[in-house]
């Protein structure tokens, strides 16, 4: 007995050893190819919230926080994570961000100046914030990117006439010298083809027939970039009406999409070039459902049905990933999906949350400092609140700066619905993708998206509440 007990423990061990194997081969490949990037930063904005957001690829925007910390009094502060390859990244500080590429392994150190906001200027029109590369250590990878950017632009302001004007095609192939003999031959090869496919796009309103000599040296056989933002521009502007071209019945292309996704693909597989170049045909395919998903609602339909089965029968990993993070993206904010929740305090220190609301529509209005156009809209949204109080709670959400500016408005003008302080919870104009305030979002009962954003109160928000009210 005591022997089969042996027996039966060693059994015992040695699948449990061969599990732990079974393991370390799943996650060898991570761990041999990730490495840690490490940023060694200073910002003027001291004891602000700082992220490193990575972009799964740069079809979607899609984004991942990878690493987060707090600058500190002067300003400074480090940020260390682990990738399996050049990242093209935003650094955050606070709600402001940069875009930066980052080398696996790669050392740098660097500087975020956050300008001031105007309140005289909107969202769009603010003074951007600017990043300083001090030194990189990341095998000359972010020194070339942005001398080839800067070697383009100039080039391109400067011959912005003859190249387009005049049409003189073979200033590309200057350029292209004077990037060969400026950068040198040891480009990196991302270096490479942000250069190659900067360079097609100012190629391609010079040539006869452009799009498809495009597409035949530039995309056929070619790897899909995912994560090069110059391959993605010139992808999306040849191939944005790509199934308008002549390329496709356009009868037959309906009656295929209604059919069936099955059917759908066999009828594109009958196109050469899509037969030819499988992954790229499903990212122009991705492109497609996403166009036609905002034209009726028998397409939106469609459009997610055939997302969701890319997501989950695609043989191509990184298609997986794109139409996983296009579907979260339509989901994001659309009408009846989940609102981003909120615990916040109010005048008294009192904790309301989102789910004190579950039986009321809600209209949210977000506000970050008192001016003479929150005047304006204070006054309209006191004369909404009185007339649809049987219809609409109104709950005003300030910034941590602004808070008690605005709680002072409120006893002055007599205001009596609820104000509540975002406090430290910046992230929240994130989640509801607030750009400029005063801000608008509807909320259905259960805290269900109504409308975001919605109007202000001037541009028929009463009509959109009456709306989504009668829906409920």
């Amino acid at each position: 007995m005591k022997d089969k007990r042996k027996e039966i423990s060693c059994g015992h061990n040695a699948c449990i050893i061969q599990f732990l194997a079974a393991m370390l081969l799943l996650f060898l490949p991570f761990l041999l190819s990730a490495q840690t990037v490490s940023i060694v930063g200073k910002t003027n904005k001291a004891n602000a919230l700082v992220r490193l957001m990575s972009y799964n690829e740069m079809f979607t925007f899609e984004q991942k926080t990878i690493a987060t910390t707090y600058s500190d009094a002067d300003g400074k502060f480090v940020l260390n994570a682990d990738i399996q390859c050049i990242t093209p990244a935003q650094i955050a500080v606070n709600l402001d961000r940069v875009e930066v590429v980052l080398n696996k392994g790669g050392k740098y150190d660097i500087e975020i100046f956050v300008p001031n906001k105007n309140p005289d200027v909107s969202y769009y029109e603010q003074e951007k914030p600017l990043l300083k590369i001090n030194s990189a250590a990341d095998s000359g990878l972010s020194r070339q990117l942005i001398d080839a950017e800067a070697i383009i632009n100039d080039f391109v302001f400067e011959n912005m006439d003859a190249i387009y004007r005049s049409r003189k095609a073979y200033l590309i192939d200057t350029l292209q010298n004077r990037l060969d003999k400026m950068l040198g031959a040891k480009k990196q090869p991302f270096v490479n083809d942000f250069v190659r496919y900067k360079l097609a796009a100012l190629r391609m309103p010079l040539m006869s027939g452009g799009a498809k000599k495009m597409i035949s040296q530039y995309f056929d056989n070619q790897p899909v970039l995912y994560s090069q933002s110059a391959y993605i521009d010139l992808f999306n502007e040849i191939f944005e009406g790509y199934f308008s071209t002549r390329e496709f019945d356009q009868v037959e292309l309906k009656n295929a999409l209604y059919s069936s996704y099955e059917n759908f693909r066999i009828y594109l597989n009958k196109n050469t070039f899509f037969a030819n170049n499988q992954q790229l045909a499903e990212l122009i395919l991705v492109k497609y459902l996403y166009r036609i998903y905002y034209e009726s609602s028998d397409m939106r339909i469609i459009s997610k049905d055939y997302l969701n089965k890319l997501k989950n029968s695609s043989k191509y990993l990184e298609i997986r990933t794109v139409a996983t993070d296009l579907l979260a993206k339509l989901a994001r904010l659309s009408y009846d999906s989940e609102a981003p929740t909120f615990a916040l305090k109010d005048k008294d220190g009192k904790t309301v949350k989102l789910t004190d609301y579950q039986n009321d529509m809600v209209l949210l209005q977000f506000v970050d400092q008192v001016s003479p156009m929150t005047d304006y809209q204070f006054a309209l949204l006191n004369d909404l609140q009185r007339q649809m109080t049987d219809t609409i709670t109104v709950v005003t959400i300030a910034t941590k700066e602004s808070f008690t500016d605005f709680v002072q408005m409120f006893e002055n003008k007599g205001f009596k619905w609820q104000i509540l302080n975002l406090g430290d919870d910046i992230l929240l104009l994130e989640k509801y993708n607030i750009r400029t305030c005063p801000d608008y979002v509807i909320l259905k009962p259960k805290g269900r998206i109504g409308m975001a954003p919605a109007p202000s109160p001037e541009r028929y928000l009463d009509y959109h509440i009456r709306r989504i009210f009668g829906h409920n």
